[in-house]
């Protein structure tokens, strides 16, 4: 091949010269690219015509690759002879060439001018009208839709114009070809799902015009493709349009009554409407639906019919639930009905179903032969179908209609267990998936797991846990929390009901031939124990030999069923892992010498995935061998069970297998990792039956020092280090040799190993940190200092845990955390991030410093108080908005300061009291000591009666006159916290105090609130008791004033608390108050309520619960503010005690969801000087609505309609800044939920309407431009919006199937090419690695 050889005409060759060229000559101008580009071009045309087929495909394919390229350009003199030479491509003689010349067409478009591609389009329309050459028409349809998908929305509009006329053209010649018809619609469906919006409303009513006579032509895939295409359009089509096609398809119904085909293809579209308006189509529903239904049971329908009608139902049922609501009991007899429709069997249904009753189970496999030969032998009995797809409608309801689960578990769930024994398998595995569905919907809307902890394993080995919770209890069965929340009538009561029957028939299915069934058996047995937490007591015996032969069944190396019996085996593992969590070891133990065999040979299976379950699994098997259990009344701490004689040698087993798997250097890691796990349960449970524990504690060990099992390792070693079976010699020998090595991991990046090994050091010291050397201490405390810092919050107080461990048991140690931690821990209180965990940490270790030391006393409270004495206040004027200096800092430091007070002798105590009395009674003192002495003197007040020091009251008094804010929010502080010291002797003068000094009331007030705040019956009692109807009185005294709205909130706290300490006494006179003319005392009362919810105590909660609705029902108040701090109740309640409100829900909900409504008469216009701006007066309100529809996601999702709830989140994407963001929460919410409450199927969604409906305020969002003139915060508010609705597009994206809507896929796609497509990238990727870890990290 001479071309080839040449440097100068050759392509290929030019592009080696390309490849080989010097480095310095790579950097070349633009002009001199544009002449290779050209150059490059001229040389290709000329292979392109060619007459050898490989020049013409190499030169096209070198094209497409040059034009995927950014730097490639096209001159204005050579575009028009490379589009015509790939056009007349379309026409080569090859196939390759014609494919290649159309994947080419994809990238050239997107080069060249509208000119062209218009151009284009007329030369392929042209191509693809021609019928002489079917080759040819079918090539240029593909590059019609080819170029339709790379088209810019900006030059969509001419495209539009220039098709579509064509394609109805050729779509109303009546004579036109099968396969013109076919293509045009393929056309017009994807120009109308990518630019529907872009076509006028004349054009889209003349493509109805087009369309729906097609749905009565003659050939049915011309009617189907029809009905999509409809489907395309309707979902842009004006409102009167698309009441024209329902008049049209009603007509149509009633004049097609006899036509079983026309009829199909009706259905069908009404489906379809369904699919893509399911909004608009909603509205017709009781005209469609009795027409639908009416076709279904019609004895003269056949079976396709029927089955296309069960397929619009169950469209009908997952995309309009609100309008199918009057019909569903309807639809749900239908569906039964034809769930067992099956024509071709002979025996009668009810009377086979009463002898299987009967039936001895010794029989099972005779009456299934006979069974078999009951069927007619009719090669086209497509029944199969609609049961089917009646099954799909079942499934369909049980997602959409939670509030119907009791009723279904008496209607539906009988029907569905009855036809576990359906003869179609991929029927009966439907049937199997429904129940599935309704068991899922049972754990999630179940009613009884709210406030209820989830059930963890025996350990919790989640490598993203931290806790690990090691002797739990096994059965949740025994839990009292749950036989107390189960009603009778409750779905999981009536669940249990039907497991007799249910285990009874799936016992017949896991014994049969089909793999596919048996593990979807299995599946459902999984869910069934974990919705009810067991349930299998005494119904597991008919399952053990199905559980047996499907753990040991065998296939032959190359037989194709290898992969589903590994599922299969996989599936059963993981059943009986469930099996052994939720059910007590007692009920398990006869079935162990069956199970205990096969389970122990899945671990020496080849396939990986079945050894790392059957790890698992004996994870959970050990447990149940020998069960120990936290038992806080014995005196070890737990409760053991002796191991039976006969359990030893599977105990044994397990050991060998385990070790031997560990001693391997090839096994896959997450093997390695749960082989580790199962090691560390055998220590811990049946430790002292092993034969050498000191070799399976030294392998642990050896674990340790491996950096890929290092962090298994160390979550092993301090489960293995709680447990009370091990030998104590061995495990001490143990920890002193890991000590070292786990406090080095302490160095490590690896956060997560940090934890556990903090978490490890802990539980070591714990046990034997009496017997470390002195090198050991001096280690982890180097390891931990770097930790003593507000760097990250969450190992801070583990590393001060471990500190405080260390001083106590080993106390000589002292010194050595003096120097090593101290520093730093002074440095840390001057941090303002300390509280919750850390704070409690740091107070921990100075109190244990202060017993260990008494000596270091004074020294440790300078060192505290200085940073706050020294502090540089010149140039501050006393009550200047700077006079006090860090005041968490303070806040920190009193508390360390009281806990040292409080953990020393008398004497010390008095004379620390002593001087911070002095620095607030000492004039000169600056605001900022007066500040840290005064929440001193609190805290010690707290703990200590100062009631002896006759001048601490008047002293803290005066200063509520003090210039600085601070100084008297702090003085009201101390006065309420030293007068709990002694409550009898200050509570009157108190009391009389808010009386005779109206201008000091509000501190008073917060003085009371913090002395009825920390009341306890055991303190002071009798004090505050004989006084609580006087300040009760008092309290609603200062609410009824027109006084400031803070002093009202004070007085509201006050109350709620003080209903607390006798809420038989002043709850019904709250509810008394209810109806007070004041909106003032409304507004106090409703909020006092709120303060009652956030203790956690339910000895009042009957008292509360009938009466709860009144309190709520302020929502509906007059009054502006009484409706918005009823919101504020509501949403405490729905936080703290949803199981309060739960019942009481659906008359809230219309309350709340009217409070979400923008008020027009709220809004008004105030004039600043030449400015006009809008005041919402309603805004706030409408806030804290939106927030408490948040909170109810939360908590009490199965009380609220989805679909009710997802009108006002669409109004909220509409509404002001706040309310966009929150609405974006619910949104990114509702996509995390809704795949475990409602999606249960795959590829099915129940969002598409309502993200249809989400897009236009979303991309308003996003596109929105801020000013030019716009303030630097304006814009960042602006971009933190924008990153919060791309959050929520990205969790709608996850809720697509696979035929997402057209319009959300083109919303989305606009994004990933717009400005914000990095960002969203970003999102994306974010939300994988969450996700992904936590499914990677879950180990247990």
């Amino acid at each position: 091949m001479p071309e080839l050889a040449s440097p100068v005409t050759g392509a290929y060759a030019f592009a080696d010269v390309v490849a080989f060229r010097p480095s310095g000559v790579a950097n070349i101008q633009r002009s001199t690219m544009s002449t290779t580009s050209a150059y490059m071009v001229a040389s290709l045309l000329e292979k392109m015509s060619n007459s050898d087929t490989d020049f013409r495909y190499m030169a096209l394919n070198d094209l497409t690759n040059e034009l995927q390229k950014e730097n490639f350009s096209l001159e204005d003199s050579t575009e028009q002879k490379v589009l015509r030479a790939v056009l007349k491509l379309l026409e080569d003689k090859n196939g390759e060439v014609q494919n290649l010349a159309v994947k080419c067409l994809g990238p050239l478009v997107r080069r060249i001018k509208e000119a062209q591609v218009l151009e284009v389009i007329d030369q392929l329309s042209n191509f693809a009208a021609q019928q002489k050459n079917d080759e040819l028409r079918g090539i240029a349809s593909i590059g019609l839709k080819t170029v339709i998908v790379e088209i810019t929305p900006n030059r969509a509009s001419n495209v539009c114009k220039r098709i579509i006329p064509r394609l109805l053209q050729q779509l109303e010649n009546s004579g036109g070809s099968y396969e013109v018809y076919m293509d045009s619609l393929d056309t017009l469906s994807e120009l109308l799902s990518r630019f529907g919006t872009l076509i006028p409303s004349e054009q889209q009513l003349q493509i109805q015009k087009v369309l729906l006579p097609l749905l009565s032509h003659s050939r049915p895939a011309v009617r189907k493709r029809a009905t999509v295409t409809i489907g395309h359009l309707v979902a842009h089509i004006s409102e009167q349009q698309f009441e024209s096609l329902v008049e049209f398809l009603l007509e149509k119904f009633n004049q097609n009554q006899d036509s079983s085909d026309r009829l199909r293809t009706l259905v069908q579209t009404t489906g379809v409407l369904s699919r893509y308006s399911a909004s608009r189509l909603g509205a017709h529903i009781p005209q469609f639906l009795p027409i639908i239904i009416t076709h279904a049971s019609s004895e003269d329908a056949d079976d396709e019919l029927r089955e296309i009608c069960f397929q619009s139902l169950e469209s009908f049922v997952i995309r309009c639930p609100t309008e199918i609501t009057p019909f569903v009991d309807q639809i749900s007899g239908l569906a039964l009905t034809y769930l067992k429709y099956d024509p071709n069997y002979a025996a009668d249904e009810d009377e086979s179903e009463d002898e299987e009753m009967k039936d001895d189970e010794d029989d099972e496999d005779e009456e299934e032969d006979d069974e078999i030969e009951d069927y007619s032998d009719d090669d086209d009995d497509v029944s199969w179908k609609v049961r089917r797809s009646a099954s799909k409608v079942l499934a369909a309801l049980i997602e959409t209609r939670h509030d119907m689960l009791s009723q279904l578990y008496q209607t539906v769930a009988p029907a569905l267990i009855s036809r576990f024994k359906e003869r179609e398998e991929s029927v009966r595995v439907d049937i199997l998936q429904t129940f599935i569905v309704l068991l899922r919907q049972t754990s999630f809307y179940g009613g009884d797991n709210v406030g209820i902890p989830k059930e963890k394993d025996i350990f919790d080995f989640d490598i993203s846990s931290e806790r690990i919770d090691v002797f739990s209890a096994r059965a949740a069965s025994a839990n009292p929390n749950i036989a107390m929340m189960e009603t009778e009538e409750g779905p999981k009561q009536l669940l249990r009901t039907l497991v007799p029957s249910l285990s009874k028939a799936l016992a017949r299915q896991l014994g049969s031939k089909s793999t596919q069934t048996r593990q979807t058996g299995f599946l459902l047995l999984k869910e069934l124990v974990t919705v009810l937490r067991g349930g299998l007591d005494d119904y597991f015996e008919p399952l053990v030999p199905a559980i047996k032969s499907s753990l040991t069944a065998t296939v032959s190396p190359d037989s194709h069923h290898i992969g589903t019996n590994s599922n299969l085996k996989i599936e059963t593992l993981s059943f009986l892992r469930n099996y052994f969590r939720t059910h007590s070891a007692e009920s398990v133990h006869p079935y162990l010498d069956r199970l205990c065999p096969a389970v122990i040979q899945a671990v020496s299976d080849k396939f990986y995935k079945i050894v790392s379950e059957a790890f698992l699994v004996c994870i959970e098997l050990v447990g149940v061998l020998r069960p120990v259990q936290s038992d806080p009344t014995s005196a070890s701490g737990y409760k053991l069970s002796p191991v039976k004689a006969e359990f030893q040698q599977y105990i044994d087993e397990i050991y060998n297998i385990t070790t031997r798997v560990l001693s391997t250097s090839d096994a896959d890691q997450e093997v390695k990792e749960r082989a580790i796990m199962c090691l560390g349960v055998l220590l811990s449970h049946a430790g002292d039956q092993l034969q050498d524990q000191k070799a399976a504690l030294q392998m642990l060990l050896d674990r340790l020092r491996n950096e890929i099992t290092r962090l298994i390792s160390v979550r092993t070693l301090t489960i293995v280090a709680r447990s009370p079976v091990v030998d104590e010699e061995e495990l001490q020998n143990a920890a002193l040799t890991s000590v070292d090595q786990v406090a080095v991991l302490l160095r490590k990046s690896n956060r997560v190993l940090r934890v556990a090994s903090l978490y490890c050091l802990e539980t070591l010291t714990r046990r034997f940190g009496q017997s470390f050397s002195q090198q050991s201490v001096q280690t982890i405390l180097a390891e931990l200092k770097p930790l003593i810092s507000d760097a990250d919050l969450h190992l801070l107080p583990l590393a001060l845990s471990n500190a405080v461990v260390i001083l106590e048991t080993n106390p000589q140690s002292v010194e050595s955390i003096k120097a090593e931690i101290l520093p730093a821990v002074f440095q840390l209180v001057q941090s303002p991030l300390i509280q919750g965990s850390a704070l409690t940490s740091l107070l921990k270790l100075f109190a244990a410093i202060g017993k260990a030391s008494p000596s270091d006393y004074d020294s440790l409270i300078q060192r505290l108080i200085n940073p706050v004495l020294t502090v540089n206040m010149q140039g501050v004027a006393a009550g200047g908005v700077a006079a006090v200096s860090n005041k968490h800092a303070s806040s920190t430091i009193s508390q360390c300061v009281a806990v040292l007070a409080t953990n020393t002798d008398e004497q010390n105590r008095e004379k620390t009291i002593n001087e911070f009395e002095n620095f607030v009674k000492n004039p000169s003192t600056n605001d900022s000591v007066k500040y840290l002495s005064l929440l001193t003197l609190g805290e010690i007040g707290r703990k200590a009666d100062l009631s002896s020091r006759p001048d601490i009251y008047n002293t803290v008094l005066d200063l509520f006159g003090a210039q600085s804010e601070e100084v008297k929010s702090a003085a009201a502080f101390a006065l309420g916290n030293i007068s709990i010291g002694n409550v009898a002797q200050y509570i009157p003068r108190i009391v009389a105090e808010i009386t005779e000094q109206p201008k000091k009331k509000y501190l008073l007030l917060h003085a009371l609130k913090e002395i009825i705040t920390r009341y306890t019956h055991q303190e002071g009692g009798a004090g505050l008791a004989s006084e609580s109807e006087k300040i009760w009185l008092l309290l609603f005294e200062n609410c009824e004033s027109e006084g400031e709205e803070g002093t009202r909130n004070v007085v509201a706290e006050c109350l709620g608390k003080l209903t607390l300490t006798d809420p038989y006494k002043f709850l019904p006179d709250l509810k008394n108050r209810l109806n007070s003319p004041s909106a003032h005392i409304r507004g106090t009362v409703v909020t006092a309520i709120k303060y009652t919810f956030i203790d956690q105590a339910q000895h009042y909660d009957e008292l509360l619960n009938p009466i709860i609705v009144e309190f709520l029902s302020l929502i509906k108040d007059e009054d502006l503010n009484v409706r918005r701090l009823s919101l504020s109740t509501l949403n405490s309640a729905a936080h703290n005690k949803p199981y309060l409100i739960r019942n009481v829900l659906n008359t809230l909900l219309p309350l709340l969801y009217q409070e979400t409504m923008v008020k027009n008469e709220l809004i008004h216009l105030v004039e600043m000087g030449p400015f006009k701006h809008k005041v919402d007066d309603g805004l706030e309100i409408r806030k804290s609505a939106f927030e408490c529809m948040y909170t109810l996601l939360e908590t009490c999702l199965d009380k609220v309609d989805v679909y009710a709830f997802l009108d006002r989140v669409r109004a909220g994407l509409e509404d002001q800044h706040e309310i966009k963001v929150l609405a974006h929460l619910m949104i990114i919410r509702l996509a995390h939920v809704a795949p475990t409450a409602v999606d249960q199927n795959a590829n099915r969604t129940l969002w598409h309407p309502e993200i249809d409906d989400m897009i236009g305020p979303l991309k308003a969002t996003i596109d929105f431009k801020v000013k030019g003139n716009a303030v630097k915060q304006e814009v960042e508010k602006n971009q933190e919006l924008v990153r919060s609705a791309l959050r929520a597009v990205a969790a709608l994206s996850k809720l697509a199937d696979t035929s997402p809507s057209a319009r959300f896929v083109q919303f989305e796609n606009e994004i990933k090419n717009g400005p914000y497509a990095e960002e969203y990238n970003n999102i994306w990727n974010d939300n994988d690695i969450k996700e992904s870890r936590g499914d990677l990290m879950d180990l247990s």
